[in-house]
């Protein structure tokens, strides 16, 4: 089962000594109730760089990004663009995601059942990345959340729209939607699949092109 591997391997991971910490404010966004580890680079909320030592928490080496993910991108984009040329979409005209570039960077956050994240931009990559639309790959495990989204800023005062969002789960943005806003309203408990051998909460994997 794919959801358990990625369990297990982030779990073998997350209680190393390279593993999870707390991390209320990254600077960029508030979270509560969320730990933290980051995979092939870390980001200095600090300094605001990425970097591949841990340099504000412990100055240990980053973990590298497992193959596992690099793969997982690498076809989700590959079915993101056959599925837009299909079907009702295939009336939309929608312009596909660039492909053939690796993520460089993961982001682990593990969700306590009473935790939420501030709606944020994923903007601290390169800009040539961040031009280039290569998309921002999330990666749901466990208990289910409300994902809120929107193209503007909240303090716009355009209400965003929410999407939950469940256990194995993977959604893209990329390409025009590159920098949308998005946040997590709340975790949803008592939701993971039963089977599934993870405490209470909420396991996510974000991939980037640095």
């Amino acid at each position: 089962d794919v959801q358990q591997r990625i369990v297990d391997l982030l779990r073998e991971i997350g209680t190393s000594d390279v593993g999870f910490f707390p991390e209320q404010f990254d600077g960029v966004k508030v979270a509560t109730g969320v730990t933290r580890m980051y995979l092939g680079a870390h980001w200095n909320a600090v300094s605001k760089i990425w970097e591949p030592r841990r340099g504000n928490v412990d100055g240990a080496p980053v973990a590298e990004l497992p193959k596992l993910f690099k793969d997982m991108y690498d076809e989700a984009v590959k079915r993101a663009n056959r599925e837009i040329v299909r079907g009702p979409n295939k009336k939309r005209k929608l312009a596909p995601f660039p492909e053939g570039k690796a993520p460089s960077l993961g982001v682990v956050n593990f969700y306590t059942p009473e935790a939420t994240m501030q709606m944020h931009q994923d903007k601290t990559e390169s800009q040539a990345s961040i031009d280039a639309g290569y998309p921002v790959m999330g990666i749901c495990i466990g208990d289910a959340c409300e994902l809120a989204y929107g193209a503007e800023a909240p303090s716009s005062g355009q209400k965003p729209k929410a999407l939950r969002v469940e256990s194995g789960d993977v959604y893209l943005f990329g390409g025009e939607s590159r920098l949308l806003w998005h946040g997590v309203q709340k975790v949803v408990p008592r939701t993971a699949p039963p089977s599934l051998r993870l405490i209470p909460g909420r396991l996510s994997v974000t991939l980037r092109v640095g």
